[in-house]
C-alpha cells in the first residue's frame, strides 16, 4: 500500500514538473514583430504634385507590309561601325524612299512582258480601227470594241507594272528601324509586316490620369518629363491629346504629351515620369497602392489601411478607416482618413492586426 502511494506521488511530481517546464518555455518564447513594407502618403495637391509614370512612344510609327508575295531575295545593306557591310537592323536611320527589301520579281516581270505584248497589239488594233471608222469603213460598234480592248489592255499592263514595283518595300518617311521581321529567303505574304519604322524627331509621353485630374488639363498645356535613363534632365513638351473617355478597365484617361526630340535622346520604350499638381477642388486626395487596402475588422463592408505609429518606442500597426475614390491603374485615390506624411503598410497589410508590433523592411 505504501509502495503504491509512493509511486502515485512520483507520478504527480513528474506531471507537475512537466507542466512547469512547458510554462517556463512559453514564457521564454518571444513574439517576433511582423515584417512589413510601408508607403509614405502624399497629397495630390501641393507644390510637388502627383508623380505619374509614362511610356515614351514615337510620334509616328508605321508597320511596313509587303504588297507583293514571294521569297525575299534582297535586304538593304548598310555599313556597320566596323566598316563592314551588313543587313539593315534595329536602330538604323533610314531616309524616305529607301528600298528596305525586295521579293523575287521574276514572275512579276514575266507578267509585265505579257501585258506589254497585249497592250501593243490592242493599241495597234485600235489605231487601225480608228482610221477605218474615220473613213466610215467600219461600224461604230466595231470602233467601240477596239477601244474597249485597248483600255482593258492598258489597265492590265498598269496593274502588272504596279505589282512589279510593289516587289520593292520602300520607306514612306525618314525614321529609325524599330524592328525587322524578315531575312533573305523568307517567304513574304501579301500584307505581311516586314519592318516597323518610327519617326522619333518628336516623341510622345503617354500616361493615364483619373477624372479628378483630367478635368484640370487642357490641350496645349506645357509639362516637363524626366526619365531615370537621363538623370537630371527635364524634357519640356505640350499636351496634344486627351482621351474623350476613360479606359473601362483602369478607369483612367489616356493623355499624350508631345516632346521635341531632335537629338534622339529619348528612345521609344523608355519609362518616364511627370508631376501634375491637383487644384484646390481635391486638396485632401491621396493615392495608395491597391494592396494597402483591407477590410476593417468590425466593418466588412468598409475599407481601411494600417498606419504605422510609434508606441512605447516601437513601430505599431494601427487600423484606420478610410474613404476611397477612383482606381488609377494599380493604385486608388483616398479622399478621407489619411494625412500627408503618414506611413501606410502596403506589403504585409493582410498579416497584421490592430495594435500589433511590426518591423519595417525595404
Amino acid at each position: 500500500m505504501k509502495a503504491s502511494r509512493l509511486i502515485n506521488a512520483f507520478r504527480i511530481a513528474a506531471i507537475a514538473l512537466t507542466l512547469l517546464t512547458a510554462c517556463s518555455k512559453q514564457e521564454e518564447r518571444v513574439v517576433q514583430p511582423t515584417p512589413v513594407t510601408v508607403w509614405t502618403v502624399a497629397n495630390l495637391a501641393g507644390e510637388n504634385g502627383l508623380r505619374y509614370s509614362a511610356n515614351i512612344k514615337p510620334d509616328v510609327q508605321v508597320d511596313l507590309a509587303f504588297k507583293a508575295s514571294g521569297y525575299v531575295e534582297e535586304i538593304l545593306q548598310v555599313t556597320g561601325v566596323d566598316g563592314r557591310r551588313r543587313n539593315v537592323q534595329e536602330g538604323d536611320f533610314i531616309k524616305k524612299g529607301t528600298v528596305l527589301a525586295r521579293v523575287r520579281a521574276t514572275e512579276y516581270r514575266d507578267r509585265v512582258a505579257e501585258a506589254q505584248a497585249g497592250l501593243t497589239k490592242a493599241k495597234s488594233d485600235f489605231d487601225r480601227a480608228a482610221k477605218l471608222f474615220e473613213n466610215q469603213s467600219i461600224a461604230k460598234a466595231d470602233y467601240d470594241a477596239a477601244y474597249a480592248g485597248y483600255t482593258s489592255a492598258q489597265a492590265r499592263y498598269d496593274q502588272a507594272a504596279q505589282a512589279l514595283r510593289d516587289c520593292a518595300l520602300q520607306a514612306p518617311m525618314d525614321g529609325f528601324v524599330l524592328k525587322r521581321n524578315v531575312e533573305v529567303g523568307t517567304l513574304a505574304g501579301l500584307g505581311m509586316p516586314g519592318f516597323i519604322l518610327a519617326d522619333t524627331r518628336a516623341v510622345k509621353a503617354v500616361f493615364g490620369v483619373p477624372d479628378m485630374i483630367v478635368g484640370q488639363m487642357k490641350m496645349g498645356d506645357y509639362q516637363t518629363v524626366t526619365t531615370e535613363a537621363i538623370p537630371g534632365v527635364g524634357f519640356r513638351g505640350r499636351i496634344t491629346r486627351i482621351a474623350p473617355s476613360a479606359d473601362p478597365n483602369s478607369r483612367v484617361f489616356e493623355v499624350e504629351c508631345t516632346i521635341p526630340n531632335p537629338d534622339n535622346r529619348l528612345k521609344a520604350g523608355m519609362i518616364a515620369a511627370l508631376k501634375i499638381a491637383a487644384q484646390a477642388s481635391s486638396p485632401s486626395a491621396m493615392l495608395l497602392p491597391l494592396n494597402a487596402i483591407v477590410r476593417p475588422r468590425h466593418d466588412p463592408k468598409g475599407y481601411a489601411v494600417f498606419v504605422v505609429e510609434e508606441s512605447n518606442g516601437k513601430p505599431t500597426a494601427r487600423e484606420r478607416k478610410i474613404n476611397l475614390g477612383d482606381v488609377v491603374g494599380n493604385s486608388i485615390s483616398v479622399t478621407a482618413g489619411l494625412q500627408g506624411g503618414e506611413k501606410v503598410i502596403v506589403r504585409g497589410a493582410t498579416l497584421v492586426v490592430d495594435s500589433q508590433e511590426v518591423r519595417i523592411i525595404p
